[in-house]
């Protein structure tokens, strides 16, 4: 968190606080992050598992037609999520 409040410059909370329905757009960073961190995709590749907080905003904003900014390898998440990956 304080890392990232600093990547930032600004107020950082915890995710489980995100209403996507409030906002015009969620972005999803991609990289080492996003298959580490967010997923486990790093070490289970198809198989992998979505953190649960990134699996209920991207419902949600699917769900209120939220749009969605996706990066480099976050792609996959959504896809996983929506079950177009692996059976998801």
């Amino acid at each position: 968190m304080e890392e990232s409040a600093w990547i930032s410059r600004g107020n950082i909370e915890e995710l489980s606080k995100l209403n996507p329905k409030k906002y015009d757009a969620v972005f999803i960073p991609g990289g080492f992050g996003a298959a580490k961190n967010l997923s486990d995709f790093a070490f289970n590749g198809e198989n992998m598992v979505v953190d649960i907080e990134v699996e209920r905003v991207i419902k949600e904003s699917v769900a209120s037609k939220t749009h969605l900014g996706l990066c480099c390898i976050s792609p996959i998440l959504v896809a996983k999520v929506l079950g177009k990956l692996n059976g998801g």
